[in-house]
């Protein structure tokens, strides 16, 4: 079996056995091409009650099946198959030839000889193929003009509307269209897969009551680097799954009708959930605990989209996870996102220090604020600017920043919120991107030095070597003007991720703390 179906056809979908009928409507198909003479006298709905999942068997009966063809290999997110389907269901065809479009396109009816062929299922997946390999796999169709005959050429059966929650097993191998679907704001910043290395990749799909659906796209697909879009609407293709995860074929972009609006409701975390903001200590916030690509959501802090639906993400790079915002991309003309933390109870009087980087400048999009009587919205609160420092035009990419020490004593017995605040736009050019790591609140001078300023220690080896992207000079001590600290070793470093006494520092990247001869 070619590996490219090992890896990428089988996973697409899987097939149950049922017999209930698929109500479809299948117009008649204007007349292209001959009528072969030939009579059905099975349905698919039969042929799968025939298979047993987990065996493989050599169909006896002398049937035939009419079906239309639902989805081809034309884009590629197919190969060597393509999915045929009837009154009562659908089932995927595997031939040994590339291109099958040419000769089974959508609309074109078939007919199959099914005696001789075999029934076979890949993690539950019912598929139809041509023999048993050496090693006990479904092996494609080779003789072709044996078992397959081409009939008129029309129009695909008219998809079967449903929302995602409507889906069932039944419906696996057939044409149809989910409505009122987004894909999650964290999967709107990526493609449908990757064209370079080849990768195929699943996306997260959700309709307005939360319910989510895997698309499944093959790196071979012809749109497979398109920017997955970021609206609403409907989407149509061939249902599938594997093991017990329903999933979606896009056939091609004419399936996707998703630029209308997305649903309705906030856009991130909603922070007034079941109560007021919440009133914090103080503040220490690394996003170490977020998750590449998902949006920020973390207790307390209010991450939403003013214009455009776009919110700030957590991004990973080289074991370092931030928060980001960036317009780059984006189908929408603005972009106004707030990250706010907590509200903060100033007891005493505090420092605020962070660091920020930018990329692909082309504009200052990001402003650090404070409010005293931010609530929920941050359009009804008054916000004042801070004196930090930000990445601008003229610092490295990629480099963060320290802000400096920003004076809050000034705001001691109030409560205040951080507000850190993007504007840009695909419609103006505006798509630069701005990061946001490390927002404390202390005592000022970043970190307490523990160790009374004693000389970083020499360890023997480090498990794992972190490129430094930050520091320009390499700190001597544990700790100094800037943050975080740095152990050396052999002419490496190493970032601190905690320091529980002065002789146990916890080192990122090990899996255990890592103990120091002081």
């Amino acid at each position: 079996m070619n590996n490219l179906i090992k890896f990428f056809l089988p996973t697409l979908f899987l097939g149950l056995v049922f017999s209930a009928c698929i109500k479809e409507d299948f117009d008649q198909p204007p007349v292209d091409g001959t009528d072969p003479g030939l009579t059905a006298n099975a349905t698919i709905a039969q042929l799968k009650a025939l298979h047993s999942l987990g065996e493989l068997e050599t169909i006896s009966e002398d049937w035939i099946i009419k079906a239309t063809v639902v989805a081809d290999d034309a884009s590629g997110n197919l190969y060597q198959a393509f999915v045929i389907q009837d009154e009562t269901g659908g089932i995927m065809v595997k031939i040994e030839t590339a291109d099958s479009y040419t000769l089974y396109p959508v609309g074109r009816e078939v007919y199959v000889k099914c005696k001789g062929l075999v029934l076979g299922d890949y993690e539950n997946l019912i598929q139809l193929g041509g023999f048993v390999t050496d090693d006990g796999q479904l092996g494609n169709i080779i003789k072709i003009s044996d078992h397959l005959v081409r009939g008129k050429k029309g129009t695909p059966p008219v998809p079967n509307v449903k929302k995602i929650s409507e889906l069932t097993f039944d419906d696996v191998n057939t044409l149809v269209t989910v409505t009122d679907v987004q894909f999650v704001l964290a999967d709107t910043f990526r493609t449908y897969a990757d064209p370079v290395t080849r990768t195929t990749y699943n996306r997260n799909l959700e309709d307005c009551d939360g319910v989510g659906l895997l698309v499944r796209t093959s790196g071979y697909a012809s749109f497979a680097g398109v920017s997955l879009p970021d609206g609403g609407g409907t989407l149509t293709g061939i249902l599938g799954i594997f093991r017990d995860d329903l999933q979606f074929l896009v056939r091609d972009l004419n399936d996707v009708n998703m630029s209308g609006e997305r649903c309705s409701g906030p856009v991130g975390p909603d922070p007034c959930a079941g109560g007021p903001v919440p009133i914090v200590a103080g503040v220490d916030e690394d996003f170490d605990a977020l998750i590449d690509y998902d949006p920020v959501t973390l207790n307390g802090w209010t991450n939403i989209a003013l214009q455009g639906t776009r919110v700030w993400q957590a991004r990973e790079f080289s074991g370092n996870v931030y928060a980001q915002a960036t317009a780059y991309n984006d189908s929408s003309p603005t972009m106004d996102t707030w990250l706010i933390s907590p509200r903060i109870d100033l007891t005493t009087p505090l420092v605020l220090t962070f660091e920020t980087a930018k990329s692909f400048y082309t504009h200052d999009g990001l402003t650090v604020w404070y409010s005293t009587d931010f609530e929920c919205d941050p359009t009804a609160a008054t916000w004042v600017p801070l004196p930090a420092t930000i990445a601008k035009q003229s610092d490295p990419d990629n480099a963060f920043i320290p802000s400096g020490d920003v004076d809050l004593s000034a705001l001691v017995g109030q409560k205040v919120a951080i507000g850190f605040h993007y504007v840009g736009g695909s419609g103006s050019g505006q798509t630069g991107t701005f990061r946001v790591d490390n927002i404390k609140l202390g005592m000022g001078g970043g970190n307490p030095d523990p160790c009374n300023g004693v000389t970083a220690p020499t360890v023997g080896f480090l498990m794992r070597i972190l490129r430094v992207e930050r520091p320009t000079t390499l700190l001597s001590k544990l700790a100094g003007p800037t943050s975080p600290w740095w152990v050396q070793s052999n002419g490496f470093i190493g970032i601190l991720v905690e320091i529980r006494s002065c002789k146990l520092l916890h080192i990122k990247a090990l899996k255990q703390p890592w103990r120091l001869g002081l």
